[in-house]
């Protein structure tokens, strides 16, 4: 007996029956039997029909899913199903090592899953928030802005010359009636935009007048009833009704808490996701080379 369990041959023998039972109880286990079954469940269907219309709300799309008939459950099973059998078999033959527009899609997946895992609410400290609104006070700001009325002389329909004379005609009738905002219909020529602004940014109004005419804007005191006037800007001639105007102005936070939680949310979760980023490179090691020498640093 002792001369048979020094044999070579029985030990080689044994060796095969254990790698042999040892391959039979983790084929059994592993997890390429799992590649050849689909599990269709809500989670999956839900995750395939957010990702197919490029827009993510579960409740939206779980309640779609619950008003389907039953041909187009169907319909959508079948149509994941396909999907993922398509998706397996490209894993099985590599396709995704070498393709750059999937690497993009992991890649953008991947910043995806870390930015919503970093995503935090907004904070209930109020010194926080104040801090924060006072550091970035300028984002807050509100625009100055006018609200006046005007009447337009078209200088390339009537000329130079002739919109001033005009203009001036009218800024002098106007005047003379005490005429207020809604008080000169039918006075002047169309202009291409708007007779009427009301609490508009002065930017917003250099959109339509030009810079110089903002200029004028700023430099006259408002009144609910005198004409001013001649104002020029790129189209022609302008008097203008100027009744409000305010400068540029800073809120209080009780006037824009929301949007200051919602912004500092946002900073502390790009900062989370920053972090997140670095612990996780720190656990690779980074070789760079110059691609000219070849040389590494």
């Amino acid at each position: 007996m002792n001369r048979w369990l020094r044999e070579p041959l029985l030990h080689f023998i044994v060796a095969g029956i254990i790698l042999f039972a040892a391959f039979d109880v983790f084929k059994g286990t592993d997890s390429s039997a799992d590649s050849q079954t689909i599990v269709v469940d809500r989670r999956a269907l839900l995750t395939f029909l957010q990702y197919r219309a490029n827009a993510f709300d579960p409740e939206i799309f779980g309640a779609a899913l619950d008003g389907m008939t039953n041909s187009e459950l169907d319909e959508v099973i079948e149509s994941y199903v396909d999907e993922e059998i398509l998706y397996r078999e490209a894993l099985e033959l590599g396709l995704e090592s070498s393709d750059n527009i999937i690497r993009q899609r992991m890649i953008q997946k991947m910043t995806f899953l870390l930015a919503d895992i970093s995503a935090t609410d907004a904070p209930s400290d109020t010194q926080a928030l104040q801090r924060y609104f006072e550091e970035n006070i300028d984002a807050y700001a509100i625009a100055p802005w006018a609200t006046f009325t005007h009447v337009f002389f078209d200088a390339e329909k009537r000329g130079a010359d002739a919109a001033l004379a005009a203009a001036r005609e009218a800024k002098d009738q106007l005047n003379e009636r005490g005429a207020q905002f809604n008080d000169a219909p039918g006075i002047g020529d169309r202009f291409p935009f708007l007779r009427n602004y009301v609490e508009r940014t002065l930017e917003y109004v250099a959109g339509h007048f030009g810079y110089e005419f903002v200029a004028r804007i700023e430099a006259i005191e408002p009144s609910d009833t005198t004409w001013q006037g001649p104002f020029e800007s790129v189209y022609g001639q302008h008097i203008v009704l100027l009744t409000q105007r305010a400068d540029r102005s800073y809120p209080q936070l009780d006037d824009v808490r929301s949007a200051v939680e919602r912004d500092l949310a946002t900073e502390q979760s790009a900062r989370a996701l920053d972090e997140m980023t670095r612990r996780i490179r720190d656990r690779y090691t980074i070789e760079i080379e110059d691609i000219r020498t070849g040389t590494t640093r």
